[in-house]
């Protein structure tokens, strides 16, 4: 089994209602819209009117990457904005497990992602309170960056960490189809399709998603 998540960050910005529209008929998993707050990373992405907007359109889940300091702040923002997952980055906090308990309470389902510097093993425990854990392979903050290669061992390491949990791994970032089908063999669940993949300058989507489907249908049997 596995997961395609579409990166909003990649659709075209003066089409996203039309966007959104399609990847709903093609039946996506769920929406990977991107959070960042211009500190934690140099960029900025999506405030709360875009993710509004963006959940109530949706007729798939909504997971919030938010790549910000002090998530904790922002967890009952986001639960009422209509987000189904909200995944912090275990760089931005100190209470990874009360920061878990307060997703959950707020109704949604807590993840965690590291940056390419931060080995898996910095998971620990982590593990039995996520549902969820996004492996950046590449710096977060900007799209259209070049995959690093290291990250499959990582992804298998992951997968050997988690073993018997339902905990889902996700990959994000510089991965085309042949990128995808080979983190699919090291044992990811969900690949972030973006501008390599779903977002494919000169292609539609339904045109790059079938590609997509049809290029790691090996892997993903």
């Amino acid at each position: 089994m596995y997961h395609t998540s579409p990166s909003l960050l990649c659709a075209d910005p003066l089409r996203l209602g039309e966007t959104i529209e399609t990847l709903n008929i093609l039946g996506v998993d769920w929406f990977h819209i991107d959070v960042m707050d211009g500190s934690f990373v140099p960029n900025f992405a999506f405030g709360a009117d875009a993710i509004r907007a963006v959940c109530q359109a949706a007729k798939h889940p909504v997971y919030a990457h938010v790549m910000a300091l002090n998530p904790q702040n922002h967890v009952e923002a986001f639960a009422q904005l209509g987000c189904n997952t909200f995944c912090f980055h275990l760089e931005t906090t100190h209470n990874p497990f009360r920061l878990c308990q307060q997703i959950r309470a707020a109704g949604m389902k807590p993840a965690v992602a590291l940056n390419p510097a931060t080995g898996v093993e910095a998971l620990g425990n982590l593990l039995d309170y996520v549902d969820a854990v996004t492996l950046m392979s590449v710096e977060p903050g900007f799209s259209g960056q070049s995959f690093l290669p290291f990250m499959y061992d990582k992804i298998a390491s992951l997968r050997r960490m988690i073993g018997e949990r339902p905990v889902l791994i996700e990959v994000d970032g510089g991965v085309d189809n042949e990128i995808a089908r080979r983190c699919l063999s090291c044992g990811c669940d969900v690949v972030v399709g973006g501008y390599f993949t779903l977002f494919q300058k000169g292609k539609s989507i339904p045109a790059c998603y079938q590609s997509f489907n049809e290029a790691i249908k090996e892997a993903a049997i």
